[in-house]
């Protein structure tokens, strides 16, 4: 099986986890039955198309997706694929096919009013004990993180951006438990004969409904109408507005390189305004 060149790449670090995913992949095709496909060129996880379902694996560190699985579980197909089966120790998950399975943001249509229709479905109210890291978790971590990272990288960006994060990190709401999604874009929103579109590749916390806003203001053309959107929903909008900067700058800093991703930053400054 052909591993993409850009997944290679990404998951370099990972040496192990990449010379293991031939067995891998044998074997879950034996366990599940799969008669795998050619592997989708992405660079973030492994995805082969199998029939009816797509089967992923997910690299060790991508801790984003520890809860994947769960999320889909949780959601049980309303909206988003149905998951079929996982196995947690290959950090592998088997999932409904899209067909067509055009991308949102290639079908030329409305994306926001497509956006609209679906996320009330999926921003559910968790009750513990649920598996998703809690927002006000990942808050706190990121009130140490973004400035040390700044002030090493020699403050390459304008101080009113860390600022705002920080201000937004430290008001996290410790109360709020909404399941959301990290990465909600018209990317992951994929058209399907289920449903007209379904929702693939959350990346989940539980906490502020607004944080739904940082993947769909990191890809809009307009930011003021995806905000307008998201407060006919009944979202704070200049809370959305702040999430959207904050963790933007929050997933901005590379691990490997030790530097910021420019176009993760120079989003956090465009919905900033």
């Amino acid at each position: 099986m052909r591993i993409p060149d850009a997944l290679a790449v990404t998951w370099a670090h990972e040496p192990e986890w990449l010379a293991a995913l031939p067995g891998l992949l044998e074997e879950l095709a034996d366990v599940w039955g799969l008669a795998l496909e050619e592997p989708v060129d992405t660079p973030h996880s492994l995805v082969i198309p199998a029939g009816d379902a797509v089967l992923k694996l997910n690299a060790p560190s991508h801790v984003e997706a520890d809860t994947e699985a769960d999320a889909l579980a949780r959601w049980g197909g309303e909206g988003a694929v149905r998951l079929l089966a996982r196995d947690d120790e290959r950090r592998a998950l088997l999932v409904e096919r899209c067909v067509p399975g055009t991308r949102l943001w290639d079908a030329g249509l409305d994306e926001a009013e497509v956006i609209a229709a679906l996320l009330p479905r999926l921003q559910v109210e968790l009750r513990e004990p649920h598996p998703f890291t809690r927002l006000a978790d990942e808050a706190d971590r990121w009130a140490e993180d973004v400035p040390r990272w700044y002030e090493a990288s020699g403050r390459p960006f304008e101080r009113v951006l860390v600022d705002l994060a920080v201000d937004t990190y430290r008001t996290v709401d410790r109360s709020a438990s909404w399941l959301v999604n990290q990465d909600l874009h018209g990317g992951n929103v994929l058209a399907a004969e289920r449903e007209p579109w379904l929702v693939i590749d959350p990346k989940p916390l539980a906490g502020e409904r607004e944080l739904e806003a940082s993947g769909l203001l990191r890809n809009a053309d307009d930011v003021s109408r995806w905000l307008d959107m998201l407060a006919g929903l009944g979202l704070d909008r200049e809370r959305a507005r702040a999430w959207g900067v904050a963790h933007n700058l929050a997933w901005a800093w590379d691990e490997v390189r030790h530097d910021w991703h420019e176009n993760h930053v120079a989003e956090a400054r465009r919905i900033f305004g």
